[in-house]
């Protein structure tokens, strides 16, 4: 079972991913529109000028939102009845907003979990839908969450590209990457369990299974 030290440097690492990959690029392009503006400025190229400034206000936007939508992401989940359902509702409203596919809830019981658990379960949820949006290129997103003989389980299944689940044996090695290693890493420190299937165009699915 991984300690929450490793867990928390893991997440430090996965973090800085996140902001290498959203954050990076589009600085990049700022810098890049602020240097042709300046050139702009130089030659008196005034209309061509204002054109290079609207485009750049337009980055500056694009940038602004990808910070809100990172810190967002980072803010403690709040349930308003203590359950998790409310939660996994939040999460799928935001996955829609933010172009991830449709989402079929075939099950979903009432869950009502301690703090902690409550919050493990939410990291992974969150983290399986945003690679959903991220990698899946899937056009349905399936999810259930039961609760029988004291445990909880939630599967999210996609109908994506997959992969070949056999080249990542185990979830907590590298190969597995930051984001599935939290997930699993997640599940373990709450004394449950975390599971992987998928196979190259046949879609992936997780299936986590908590104490209640």
């Amino acid at each position: 079972m991984p300690d929450p030290l490793s867990l928390a440097e893991n997440e430090r690492r996965f973090l800085a991913q996140e902001l290498h990959d959203s954050m990076t690029q589009s600085l990049l392009q700022v810098n890049m529109q602020a240097s042709i503006c300046k050139q702009y400025l130089a030659m008196g190229l005034h209309a061509e000028l204002k054109k290079e400034l609207d485009a750049l206000e337009r980055q500056i936007n694009t940038v602004s939102h990808q910070l809100r939508q990172l810190t967002g992401d980072l803010r403690p989940p709040v349930s308003s009845d203590g359950s998790f359902n409310a939660i996994l509702k939040q999460q799928i409203e935001t996955h829609l907003q933010r172009g991830g596919p449709p989402v079929n809830q075939i099950r979903t019981d009432k869950i009502i979990l301690s703090g902690p658990k409550r919050l493990a379960l939410a990291r992974i949820s969150q983290e399986a839908l945003k690679n959903i949006r991220k990698h899946a290129q899937a056009t349905q997103v399936d999810i259930t969450l039961t609760s029988k003989e004291g445990q909880c389980q939630l599967i999210i299944s996609d109908n994506g590209i997959g992969f070949d689940d056999a080249l990542v044996p185990n979830p907590l090695s590298e190969k597995g990457g930051a984001g599935m290693i939290n997930m699993c890493s997640r599940a373990n420190l709450v004394g449950g369990k975390f599971d992987i299937h998928a196979q190259p165009e046949q879609g992936t699915s997780i299936k986590v299974t908590i104490p209640l």
